[in-house]
């Protein structure tokens, strides 16, 4: 589809693709065209590459020198919105979906006229265009022993200051600093200028000391007739701050030509000149030659003039002095500007722990378009830290909750696919929405939304605290509506296939060495078949001797089961339920096809091993002696009754019985006992590796991997020990 040209009198239409072969047709266009329109409607684009993009940039080059603007009627979220987007231009030009809106703002802009010219005191004259607004100044600052604050690109804006780049150590020595936008200039150590640049200001940091953000579109504005030095024009302005009759504050932005390159003046009086703290100025100059340097003169706007120059191939942080001669001055001037603190504007975050350098920024990012946000641990285990959200908007107004998980990318990574190809195109109603994601050294966030939350007053909270708490019947019953009615199109499409079980459920998938662990640890030997079992009074298999001498000979071993897509770390923290007992399931980083009895067996080994109570030798003799009769007979129908009065243990009885009894409606032959015992064998043996796990816990986990392995052994009609 070739690129299609329209001319309407003051509206450009392009419509086609502007590819290479339509970048060069509109160069070819512009060339010929005695001028061009400054309202480009771009809505029947179906694709813009990056020679595209760099041929609308010197288009716009045109209409700004006939001093006008160019206005972009498009189509939001489309892909040609998310290119012009990514390349920085959304922000650079004024975005409209109508051409009636485009043209009004077109006229405002235009309308714009000197309404009067005046003389300063050292003799130079200006026109004067009246202001539309006051100007606004917003103020970043930390206290003299706090550390710089964390302040992302588009936080900033244009703005000057001390900082430095977001992307060292929090106690790095503070430099001047510009920042445009997407980009963050920085005056080094040895007189240089390095700058950052990015096509995602929402995602990217600097660490700010102090710094003042200026807002100065709306201010008046004067062009000088002829060239001024900079200590004349420093007094006509700091005159014009006393005439306006207040001692307060005043910001100016001036865009001239200083030995022959473009620059951008930027200055703040915090209480006024001559009042206490003086004039803060700092200059943005270009240092190529003007031919490679984009033409800043041609810009409406104080901040696209400095974000031109941030662009070009060089530019220099510097200051003016005194006889410093600037030509082609357009100064923006705000004599009483609304003053705002900058850091006040900034996400407020509330946690109940310390939140690391990383961890912030992932939460700045992710959470952008938020006021504040509140964060509630949900779960934080070896590969993540899982966080329920409440969240503000700008105007105090509660949104609706997300979920935050933070993890190590690679496991992001794995989530990330695995929603979309296992969760979205089967899961509505009780699955998740990614919102947003964010990347920072070796860690990555993802937010996600639900569908059926009800609105913002809604609570998420985790299944396990139903579990745990004094509703065990809903429990109960969320976890069968989790595995029958939310997991049926995964659980409910599985098929027999051929599938390497021991390969599949190698408990050493966390701790690759945990043979090793369980003797040091416990002092189990690795060369013993066997190891007794006071509390049963009889010896068992020895898990860690299958693991170190027999388990890695199996993993050809095949078997045909009964297979679906599943969870692969279902557990009571990765299922949510509302206050209308909604469920949703989150945390999908192992979700894949794999034995679909895997997810029921996970619930089993954690309700068993890790949420009974063992406080005494009488608690791990009750919880081995129940583990022991659920191996006994047909292991679908294990006894839901149990051997104690303990509470947990009934709990963890009654729901064994229940999703063993759900497993067996799955897999599709009862005789296939092993899909069952050996991921329930996968989950119980690396309990020994747990950190926060008591002893007695762990040592009544390897008892009853040990009964486990008996009874699989038998299933499988493998040697026993």
């Amino acid at each position: 589809m070739a690129l299609e040209i329209t001319v309407d009198a003051d509206l450009l239409v392009l419509s086609g693709r502007l590819d290479a072969a339509g970048a060069i047709a509109l160069d070819a266009w512009k060339a010929d065209a005695p001028t061009v329109p400054a309202i480009w409607d771009v809505r029947a684009l179906a694709f813009v590459s990056s020679l595209g993009i760099r041929s609308l940039i010197t288009l716009d080059r045109r209409v700004r020198a006939a001093g006008q603007r160019v206005q972009v009627v498009y189509v939001a979220e489309s892909f040609v919105a998310d290119v012009l987007s990514a390349a920085g231009l959304t922000a650079q030009w004024p975005m409209h979906t109508e051409v009636a809106a485009a043209r009004a703002t077109g006229q405002s802009v235009a309308a714009a006229a000197p309404s009067a010219t005046w003389t300063g005191a050292g003799g130079d004259r200006y026109a004067r265009t009246p202001a539309r607004g006051a100007g606004r100044v917003s103020r970043f600052h930390t206290a003299p022993d706090a550390p710089a604050m964390l302040v992302r690109f588009d936080e900033l804006g244009l703005a000057f200051g001390m900082g430095e780049f977001g992307t060292g150590p929090a106690d790095e020595p503070a430099s001047a600093l510009v920042a445009t936008g997407h980009t963050v200039l920085v005056h080094t150590a040895d007189g240089l200028t390095d700058l950052l640049d990015t096509v995602s200001p929402a995602t990217t940091f600097a660490r700010i000391a102090e710094a003042v953000r200026l807002e100065l579109d709306d201010a008046e504005r004067w062009d000088a007739e002829g060239d001024v030095t900079w200590e004349r024009l420093r007094a006509d302005l700091t005159a014009q701050a006393a005439a306006a009759g207040t001692a307060g504050p005043w910001a100016a932005g001036a865009l001239a030509t200083w030995n022959d390159r473009p620059c951008v003046v930027l200055m703040f009086a915090p209480i006024g000149e001559g009042a206490g703290e003086a004039l803060r100025v700092v200059a943005l100059r270009a240092v190529a030659d003007p031919s490679t340097t984009p033409h800043a003169g041609g810009a409406t706007t104080l901040a696209e003039a400095a974000a031109a120059l941030a662009r070009g191939d060089e530019a220099e942080i510097c200051w003016p002095d005194h006889a410093t001669l600037l030509r082609g001055v357009r100064v923006w001037f705000a004599p009483t500007p609304t003053i705002v603190d900058g850091g006040a504007q900034r996400l407020v975050i509330d946690a109940a722990e310390p939140v690391a350098d990383a961890w912030e920024r992932i939460i700045r990012s992710t959470f952008a378009d938020e006021a504040r946000v509140s964060l509630r641990r949900l779960t934080g285990g070896f590969m993540a830290s899982t966080f329920a959200t409440d969240t503000h908007d700008r105007n105090g107004r509660r949104t609706l909750p997300s979920v935050l998980k933070i993890s190590p990318r690679a496991v992001t990574a794995r989530e990330e696919a695995a929603y979309r190809q296992y969760v979205r195109p089967f899961i509505l109603n009780n699955a998740t929405v990614l919102m947003a994601q964010a990347v920072h050294g070796e860690f990555a966030g993802l937010r996600y939304n639900f569908l059926g939350i009800t609105g913002a007053e809604s609570r998420l909270q985790p299944l396990e605290s139903l579990y745990l708490g004094d509703t065990p019947a809903e429990a109960m019953t969320a976890i069968r509506q989790t595995l029958t009615n939310v997991l049926r199109p995964w659980y409910g499409q599985s098929v027999v296939a051929p599938v390497h079980p021991f390969a599949d459920h190698d408990p050493r998938g966390l701790f690759t060495n945990l043979p090793a662990v369980a003797q040091e640890v416990l002092g189990i030997d690795l060369d013993a078949p066997h190891i007794e079992c006071p509390p049963l009074g009889r010896s068992v298999p020895n898990p860690y001797y299958f693991l170190q001498h027999r388990w890695d000979a199996l993993r050809a071993y095949t078997a045909s089961w009964a297979t679906s897509i599943t969870h692969g770390d279902l557990n009571l923290n990765n299922v949510l339920v509302d206050e209308r007992r909604n469920i949703y399931v989150i945390d999908f980083s192992e979700t894949r096809v794999r034995n679909v009895a895997s997810d029921f067996a996970r619930l089993e080994a954690i309700c068993m091993m890790e949420h009974t109570r063992l406080d005494h030798d009488d608690d791990a003799r009750a919880v081995l002696m129940q583990v022991a009769r659920s191996l006994e007979g047909a292991i679908w129908t294990p006894p839901a009754a149990a051997v104690s009065q303990e509470t947990m243990l009934t709990r963890a009885a009654a729901l064994a019985a229940d999703v063993r009894g759900l497993a067996s409606q799955r897999v599709a032959d009862p005789a296939h006992e092993a899909a069952y015992l050996l991921p329930l064998l996968e989950w119980t043996t690396p309990i020994v590796a747990f950190r926060q796990v008591e002893r007695v816990r762990k040592q009544v986990a390897v008892w009853s991997s040990g009964l486990i392995l008996e009874r699989l052994l038998r299933a499988l009609a493998l040697p026993a020990l």
